[in-house]
């Protein structure tokens, strides 16, 4: 299926067919990553939040600032997934960025954050996550974050 085929599918009413169309955009590789960072500016949150998905599972350098542009959507799904994306890329300049996702209102996002800062590593990405296990109170993303720094190799003290 051509690029434009894919887009077109990213907007289908079924979930499943813009999951299989996110799917192929990754498929086709670093030619569908121009197209994945004008996606994000789509007015259907549902195309953003795939567009996301796929940059961050295509893990090319040129979507490190689109996907940190994502992470101030106002939908929570694709600063979720800009979130994921970014620990995807691995890129270290990220956990400045990803760091005060901690205050996101959705539970889902500072998940997500912390598992990017888990997946990220390093002396920042430690620092990151301490604070905020501070200030967290919901268990689900306590877990998360006691998991990422397990991931790097220390605990939450």
């Amino acid at each position: 299926m051509n690029l434009q085929a894919l887009i077109s599918r990213l907007s289908d009413r079924d979930k499943a067919v813009r999951a299989e169309a996110m799917h192929g955009l990754v498929a086709i590789g670093k030619p569908a990553v121009p197209a994945c960072i004008a996606l994000l500016s789509d007015g259907d949150w549902r195309v953003r939040y795939r567009a996301a998905e796929a940059l961050g599972l295509l893990t090319d350098g040129g979507a490190y600032a689109p996907l940190v542009a994502a992470l101030g959507d106002e939908k929570d799904h694709v600063r979720y997934m800009a979130a994921k994306g970014l620990g995807l890329l691995g890129d270290p300049r990220a956990v400045e960025r990803l760091g005060p996702m901690r205050n996101d209102e959705n539970e889902f996002v500072r998940r997500s954050a912390a598992r990017s800062l888990g997946m990220i590593g390093g002396e920042e990405a430690v620092l990151a996550l301490r604070e905020a296990l501070e200030d967290e109170t919901t268990d689900g993303v306590r877990a998360a974050i006691l998991e990422a720094l397990r991931d790097i190799g220390t605990d939450g003290n």
